[in-house]
């Protein structure tokens, strides 16, 4: 028997998930996020805010941009995803970020990451983990 889960056989599975957009919409089915985004080669990479957790098997040069941690000016009615909610983890699975860093930057010059422009991993087999706050205008450490 063929797959349940991609019945189009594309190799995508499909998932939807109810989610709450407000009062004024109500309960919608959403396409399923994928929170893990793994990085098998050299480049720059933006996140999307439904990833929670980046995973980097590289042996080069690896940029990570964070999604914005800021809310929207405007809210937005029916886009739910817009910003990040959750915090993300980076992680050097790869155990190359000793000779390439892994470098990560907010979505903007107006964000930062806890205070800084950028930071990096430099530490085979590291990690870090950061909160988006709206409050700082970025990206902090886990309380």
């Amino acid at each position: 028997m063929s797959s349940q889960t991609d019945l189009d056989q594309g190799g995508t599975s499909r998932q939807l998930v109810r989610t709450y957009m407000g009062p004024s919409v109500g309960w919608v089915m959403l396409p399923g996020l994928n929170p893990i985004a793994r990085i098998t080669a050299a480049g720059t990479y933006t996140l999307t805010p439904d990833v929670t957790l980046v995973e980097v098997a590289v042996a080069g040069a690896v940029t990570i941009i964070l999604p914005t941690a800021l809310y929207p000016t405007v809210p937005a009615v029916t886009q739910g995803a817009l910003y990040a909610k959750k915090p993300v983890t980076v992680v050097d699975i790869g155990g190359f970020a000793a000779a390439n860093p892994i470098i990560i930057k907010p979505a903007s010059n107006a964000e930062n990451i806890l205070g800084l422009t950028q930071v990096s991993i430099t530490a085979n087999y590291g990690g870090l983990t950061l909160n988006p706050s709206n409050e700082q205008k970025g990206w902090t450490n886990p309380q």
